[in-house]
């Protein structure tokens, strides 16, 4: 039996639209080194990391390339109804979902961005009333870290900002990353 996947979790907002959209792009233990070292090939001189909305499009089709190569698989939440002044509010919804659509996906650890201490310790919160709930699998793992010290934290940044590229009508990164990836909608109000 292969040893479970990690799953990596970033997001991104369509504030004009109302959406909010969490990623979790899953990586075997056995790929995670290459995968890190694919990603960091594609930083340019005194970049720190990829961030896709700092990207032109000429990069982001060369960033989108490397990915697609990777065949990325995950999930993707996609809340609807995101209010701009309840952000947080949608992203506990999608977060909710997405621990418990990964529990589906044989997955060990989750390893999300690191925001900021205050942020951080709401998903805690979240988490721990989750738990208590027994709303998400027991066996996850969870943890946060910065994109600038996990190059694997790029990969759902990629993969949400080229899913939000697609939501507005420009589809040409997403179809070359979508074969694997299971786009969840749900109600984030």
């Amino acid at each position: 039996m292969n040893p479970p996947f990690s799953a990596y979790v970033d997001e991104s907002m369509l504030l004009a639209r109302g959406l909010y959209l969490m990623a979790a792009v899953l990586v075997r233990p056995a790929h995670a080194d290459r995968c890190r070292a694919d990603l960091r090939a594609l930083l340019l001189r005194r970049q720190r990391r990829l961030h896709w909305r700092d990207e032109n499009d000429k990069r982001r089709a060369q960033i989108i390339e490397v990915v697609a190569a990777l065949r990325p698989a995950g999930v993707v939440v996609v809340g609807a109804g995101l209010d701009p002044k309840r952000q947080e509010r949608a992203r506990r919804k999608c977060m909710e979902h997405l621990l418990w659509e990964l529990g589906g996906h044989h997955v060990a650890d989750v390893v999300f961005e690191r925001r900021h201490s205050e942020l951080d310790l709401r998903d805690h919160e979240l988490v721990a009333v989750l738990q208590g709930r027994h709303s998400m699998p027991p066996r996850l793992r969870l943890s946060w870290s910065d994109p600038s010290a996990e190059p694997l934290l790029w990969l759902p940044d990629i993969v949400a900002g080229a899913l939000s590229r697609a939501e507005r009508g420009d589809h040409r990164f997403w179809s070359q990353v979508d074969a694997e990836l299971l786009v969840r909608r749900i109600d984030a109000r």
